[in-house]
This record gives C-alpha cells, structure tokens and sequence, in this order.
C-alpha cells in the first residue's frame, strides 16, 4: 500500500486534481451544491481533527451552533468555494459582475481615487476567492499573496484563482508585495490567519486572539488605504461587502500604532463572522494560535 508523502500517491492526487480541473467546468452549474455536499461531509467525516477543531470555534463564535450539523455545514462551504475556483477559467466577466450583489463599492472606490493603490482586508468568509475576481471584473489589477505551493491541489487552486487576470506572489517573496504597492494596484490579502505566527493579539469575540498584522505596518508605512472587504453567500446569491476605509493612527510608536490598527481590524472582522459562523472555514483552533513573532 502506498503511504503519505509516496511518489504513488503524489502522482494519483496529481490525476484527480487535474481530472477535476477538467471536469468540473464542464459539469452544468447547478451540479455544484450537490457535489459540495458528498465532498464536505466526506470531509467532515474523515477528518476528526478539523472537525473538533471548527467546533470549538463555533462555540466561542457562536456558541448555539456549535453542533454536528454547522460544523459539517463548514466543511460543505470550503468544498463548494473550491469546486467553483475550478470554475472561474470559464468565467464571462460581464456575466460574473452581474451575479454578485456589491454592497459598499462607494468605499473602495473613493479609496482608489486617492491614487496610490487599496490594501482590501478580507478573511476566509464565503466564497472570498470567487468574489475577489470581481475586481479583476471591473478591471483592476489586482495582486493576492498566498503560501507556497506544496502540493498539486494548491497549484490547481491557485490556477484557478488567477484565470482571470489576478497576479499570485508568494508571501515568502516581499519584494512582489511592494512592488504592486508602488504601482498602484490592488491588494488583497486574507488577515484573519496568522499563519506565519507574525501579528498582534487582540481582543477577538471576548478573548485574545493573534491576527495577521502585515496590513496595517504595510498601510502605516505606505499610506495606501485599508478597505475592508467581505464575501458570503446569501439566499442563493453571491455578496460582496466593502466597510468604509479603516482609519488607523500614526503617534510615532509604530508598535503601539500597528497593535491599535489590528484592534480596529478586529472589531470589524468580528461583526462578520458573527453574521455568517457557518461561513468562516477555519479548520485550526483560532484561539490556540502561538504567540507572534517579530513584526513586519
């Protein structure tokens, strides 16, 4: 039999994902919330650790759905966020547009205006990375960091995502991510995981939480806008939601400056994962997270 990590099961995930990269798109649409059912609850079963962990979260979130069934609900979402990222190669931009409710783009654009870029703070709400495209719909250039690839089913993802025009820098690679400041672009990044263990605990649904601060030393020292961004799935229908610039505080104390700026961040975060528990695909113990490291 062959084990994790083996050259045989690399190259049997390396067919799937590419058989589903194919297959997908040319499955009609409606086909996409019953696979997402068989593939989350598969998931949610196989996978206990995940599982006690998004339920834990719940409990701090929302404590009256911390059961079997929003938990499974969970992983059902993050499987149809995925199975529509396979999508989007064939998406028509007009079309598109048209199939997302856009709440609050007055904030986005009166932050653009200013010309020197946007920092569009969003977190792993919703379908983000199918939302996102609508910048790119709208004709931004637009920039988003991920974690290097290690594995077929992030490349595949992150094949997805870029379809349209977005452009991927790996956050082990800085200088991509000031370079898109300098030239003005969009860009998004997801700060509600602190994955690199760099950020600022604050007080999040009552209790201390480490939150990413790379955005708000990034808008500090660059003076490009914080506008928060969201996305949730809402009666059949795709939203997106942007929040007024985030206004952030320059005392000369760039530590006591950037912890006050993720405090703000996280007052925001939290009022939209209250709306949507169910939404936030986190499968780690949020509130277990290891202290930070130095800041950015």
């Amino acid at each position: 039999m062959a084990r994790a990590g083996s050259p045989e099961l690399s190259a049997i995930e390396g067919a799937l994902v590419r058989a589903a990269e194919r297959g997908i798109p040319r499955l009609p649409a409606f086909i996409d919330a019953p696979l997402a059912e068989i593939i989350g609850t598969a998931s949610f079963l196989a996978a206990r650790g995940a599982r006690t962990a998004v339920r834990g979260n719940l409990r701090i979130v929302a404590p009256e759905r911390a059961n079997a069934r929003s938990v499974r609900r969970v992983f059902v979402e993050q499987a149809r966020n995925y199975v529509e990222i396979m999508r989007i190669p064939t998406f028509d931009p007009a079309k598109f547009l048209a199939s997302v409710d856009q709440r609050g783009w007055e904030h986005f654009a009166a932050a653009h205006a200013k010309g020197r870029g946007v920092i569009v703070a969003s977190a792993h709400i919703g379908p983000v990375s199918l939302v996102g495209q609508l910048f790119i719909a709208r004709g931004y250039e637009t920039v988003l960091p991920v974690e290097p690839e290690r594995s077929e089913f992030q490349r595949a993802i992150n094949r997805g995502r870029a379809a349209m025009g977005l452009q991927i820098v790996t956050t082990d690679a800085p200088l991509g991510i000031v370079r898109a400041l300098r030239a003005g672009k969009v860009f998004g990044l997801l700060a509600d995981r602190a994955v690199t263990g760099v950020g600022e605990r604050v007080p999040f649904f009552g209790r201390e939480a480490l939150l990413p601060s790379v955005h708000i030393a990034l808008a500090l020292r660059t003076g490009v806008p914080i506008v928060p961004g969201f996305s949730s799935r809402e009666r059949g229908r795709l939203t997106a939601s942007f929040e007024p610039e985030l206004e952030l505080v320059a005392t000369g104390d760039r530590n006591a400056d950037v912890r006050e700026g993720v405090r703000r961040w996280a007052l925001v975060l939290e009022r939209y994962v209250r709306r949507t528990p169910e939404q936030w695909t986190v499968f780690e113990p949020f509130w277990a997270a290891p202290g930070p490291k130095a800041r950015t």
